[in-house]
């Protein structure tokens, strides 16, 4: 444990934010399947390997009434995780350092158990037995009623991803420094990546080295600290998925289902022959589960966790059943890319079905509020477009392309005297806008990463119901005047001195910033 504190303390990842492990998804996927979740907005949550709090100091800053503890093996990250929530003034946050090992309940006395418990990027990296630690501090904290989310690295995917690993540990070998040996991987990557390419091209015959292309390829761009703690770190174990399950069960804990829901949505691998055999020979659902990751060579699961007690004692044999009353206890919020031909495609660029264009164009419409199934069934004049509705509603959950809650987000534009930037939010954002480089990502209410630059940042508290469109693009101007902000025209720098196109970008830059502050449910009505 001592080398893996020691080498997240000289090279610490980037603390971002997922998607999935909010816990306004998890409370919706827990609800859509009739458990009974805890309400997120003011959920007590877990994460074990917190880092510098990136992905629970957003969710912190927007529920005040939630209570939120972050653990992490790193003394150096916990330090500057629980400076971060100082600064930006959260009282319901708190960061410790701690090994998971050692987790008592005196530790959590003040939470007494979790709802939610996040575990990302934590699993595959550590020694078994803190693997087991893991699932016994699920199984001690959490809620009757509770989930847990753990992400882990897959077999079979990851034995071709292991000649990688093992190629850039061989070839790294005689590097010190975590510096050093990111620099020397990158040369190695790029020098075996040109040799498979010339024999891609050279040779007829050569499977294995197209899919090893394939993976290094994917590594393009990936940052070194991603490239350190995935392929040179002294432990990453991939696992079958019935390592886990089996893992779970021991612990007298049970496999939900994964957050993208594809074990719900796609049960099978769509070709009809193969899929007749999977139902003949294998009948349990984890099983079934472990004979498609081996058909779709899967490398990574996103694995929603519960007590047995949850799962009717823990069988393992879940059946969802998706009904119309199921799929209207959730509310979706997404768009959808019209192309050329008419067809569209989701925001992750999945192909849609063309059946359900007009319900596309629907959520295009209303976005960012989002819609509920029963509410939008009642305006419906006839039973076949309700049919075809619901039909939509499936397709689009099982693309895995939608924003998924319990309640009902709303649409707010900025209007002075009515709406502004989120009072709980100011600090957040006084974060960012005090720093060019900040070591925790941007994100809104729904863990959803959100590209704002630190001059967007502070922009975007002028959004304080006082002021007018108008005095912030004047703002804006005195920002351009003295060079901390810079507007372009086909790549070309826009003088202050060119008032005219100045004016009009300044006017296009400030409706920018309030649109992504209310696309990404940044303000609030007040009176």
């Amino acid at each position: 444990m001592q080398d893996i504190q020691e080498s997240y303390d000289k090279l610490p990842y980037f603390s971002n934010v997922f998607v999935e492990t909010s816990p306004f998804r998890l409370e919706a996927i827990g609800k859509f399947l009739t458990l009974n979740p805890a309400k997120a907005y003011n959920a007590r949550v877990l994460e074990i390997g917190c880092s510098y709090g990136g992905n629970l100091l957003p969710f912190a800053a927007q529920n005040p009434n939630a209570k939120i503890l972050g653990i992490d093996l790193s003394q150096t990250q916990i330090q500057t995780a629980n400076e971060l929530a100082d600064k930006m003034g959260l009282k319901n946050i708190k960061f410790m350092q701690k090994d998971i090992c050692e987790l008592s309940p005196q530790d959590v006395k003040e939470f007494e158990k979790f709802d939610y418990i996040l575990c990302h990027g934590v699993y595959s990296w550590v020694p078994d037995f803190v693997r087991d630690a893991i699932l016994k501090v699920i199984k001690n904290f959490l809620d009757p009623n509770g989930i847990a989310y753990i992400s882990y690295n897959t077999y079979p995917g990851w034995k071709t991803k292991e000649v990688i690993r093992e190629f850039l540990k061989f070839g790294t070998q005689n590097s010190n420094t975590p510096t050093q040996k990111c620099k020397k991987a990158n040369e190695l990557l790029d020098t075996f990546g040109l040799y498979l390419e010339f024999m891609e091209q050279n040779e007829t015959d050569v499977p294995h080295l197209q899919a090893l292309n394939r993976y290094i390829k994917d590594l393009n761009g990936r940052s070194d600290t991603y490239i350190f703690h995935e392929f040179l770190e002294s432990f990453n174990r991939p696992l079958w998925f019935k390592e886990f399950a089996q893992a779970l069960d021991q612990n007298g804990l049970s496999y939900l289902t994964d957050t993208n829901l594809d074990d719900i949505f796609h049960q099978n691998v769509g070709i009809k022959e193969f899929d007749d055999w999977v139902d003949i020979n294998f009948t349990d659902r984890i099983e079934k589960e472990q004979a498609l990751d081996f058909f779709t060579n899967k490398t990574f699961r996103k694995s929603l966790v519960v007590h047995k007690e949850s799962m009717g004692g823990g069988s393992g044999e879940f059946h969802a059943e998706i009904g119309v009353n199921e799929l209207s206890l959730i509310n979706l919020s997404t768009t959808f890319k019209k192309q050329s031909d008419g067809s569209y495609k989701s925001i992750n660029d999945k192909s849609m079905k063309p059946e359900y264009n007009w319900l596309y164009d629907v959520f295009n419409k209303v976005c960012p509020e989002s819609i509920n199934f029963a509410s939008l069934a009642s305006l419906l004049d006839n039973e076949n477009a309700v049919q075809t509705a619901y039909l939509g509603f499936l397709e689009i959950l099982g693309k895995d392309c939608a924003i998924l809650s319990t309640f009902k987000t709303e649409n707010i534009k900025y209007e002075v005297g009515k709406t502004r930037l989120k009072e709980n939010l100011r600090g957040y954002f006084q974060y960012f806008a005090n720093n060019k480089k900040p070591v925790i990502g941007f994100s809104n209410m729904f863990n959803v990463k959100v590209k704002f630059s630190h001059i967007d940042a502070a922009m975007a508290l002028n959004f304080d119901g006082k002021k007018s469109i108008d005095d912030i693009v004047t703002i804006a101007g005195n920002l351009l005047k003295t060079n901390k902000l810079t507007l372009s025209v086909y790549e070309t720098n826009v003088k202050p001195s060119d008032k005219k196109e100045s004016k009009k970008l300044l006017l296009e830059y400030v409706k920018n910033i309030e649109a992504m502050l209310s696309d990404n449910y940044f303000l609030e009505n007040f009176s």
